[in-house]
């Protein structure tokens, strides 16, 4: 039987740390497909925003206010602003299990995730989201809404 050499088992090993650190062989991370704001909240109205829509239509939003925003696919820059000013805002993940996207919680697939902005709205302003994808085509989309 032959003995191995060093250069063998340091390739070995190599691979081996190479393969710990990959990611498990599944599908690949979707690209980011779409962004869109869905819902903006304040103190006086809670609005469900249509797909398309360039601004808020029911009511006059001032204070605190929550703005919602549905991202597919996994970007990887997320960033809301408000007339220029950068907002904090939290993430959920989405998964899809079977047909249905839901809220992650152990089963599924992320596919995308829920962001929420909070803005202090002192007169109407644009609110602006965009976020580059992760992998190909590492494409930038953005969304733009003009709350009033």
């Amino acid at each position: 039987m032959k003995k191995a050499n060093a250069w063998s088992l340091a390739l070995i090993s190599c691979i081996s740390l190479w393969l710990a650190a990959a990611p498990a062989w599944g599908a690949t991370a979707p690209a980011l497909s779409e962004v869109r704001v869905f819902k903006v909240e304040s103190a006086r109205c809670t609005e469900t925003i249509p797909e398309r829509a360039q601004g808020t239509q029911m009511c006059t939003h001032r204070g605190p206010t929550k703005v919602s925003v549905m991202e597919v696919g996994l970007g990887n820059n997320p960033m809301g602003r408000f007339d220029g000013a950068e907002l904090n805002g939290q993430r959920t993940p989405v998964c899809q299990v079977g047909n249905i996207s839901q809220v992650c919680n152990g089963a599924g697939t992320v596919m995308g995730y829920i962001y929420v902005f909070d803005v202090n709205v002192e007169a109407p302003g644009w609110f602006e989201y965009t976020n580059s994808s992760i992998n190909g085509p590492q494409n930038t989309l953005k969304t733009l809404l003009n709350i009033r």
